[in-house]
C-alpha cells in the first residue's frame, strides 16, 4: 500500500473500534444492537468517528463484519431506480440513503427478508447479472 493515508486509517480506526468496544462492551455487540432499520444512522457513525469509512467503505466493512444491511452497489442503485425510487445514479447523499433506508425497511416489512438478503437480490435482479431466460 502507498497510500499513506490508508495506513494511517489503520491505526486510528484500531482505536475507534476499541473507543466502541470500551462503551459497549465489544465491537461485535455494539453492532449486534444497532438496528438494521437505521443503517443510515450507522453509516454516519462509522463516517464521524472512523478513518475513511464513509461511503461505501463503511457499507463494505459492515457487509463484511456481517451487519444485516444494504449496499449501495451500482446494481443496487439500478434496481431501487427501476423500482421508482427518486435517487441519483451514485448514492452519496444524506436524502438519497433516507430513501434507500426506508424502501429496504419497507421490503424487509413485506418479506421478513434480512436486509442482506434483499439488497444482494435486488443486485442480482438488473443489469450483466439479470438474465431475462
Amino acid at each position: 500500500m502507498r497510500n499513506g493515508a490508508k495506513i494511517m486509517s489503520v491505526r486510528d480506526n484500531a482505536a475507534f473500534i476499541q473507543e466502541i468496544s470500551s462503551e459497549h462492551g465489544s465491537f461485535g455487540r455494539f453492532l449486534s444492537n444497532w438496528p438494521s432499520s437505521n443503517e443510515v444512522g450507522l453509516l454516519d457513525l462509522l463516517a464521524k468517528r472512523g478513518s475513511r469509512l464513509g461511503g461505501n467503505t463503511g457499507q463494505m466493512l459492515l457487509r463484511f463484519l456481517g451487519f444485516d444491511g444494504f449496499v449501495t452497489s451500482k446494481d443496487v442503485v439500478a434496481c431501487l431506480r427501476e423500482a421508482g425510487l427518486d435517487i441519483a445514479e451514485e448514492v452519496k447523499s444524506k436524502g438519497d440513503l433516507a430513501k434507500v433506508q426506508a424502501q429496504f425497511n419497507a421490503w424487509a416489512k413485506e418479506t421478513g427478508l434480512p436486509y442482506a438478503h434483499l439488497s444482494r437480490i435486488c443486485a442480482v435482479s438488473i443489469g450483466e447479472n439479470y438474465s431475462r431466460q
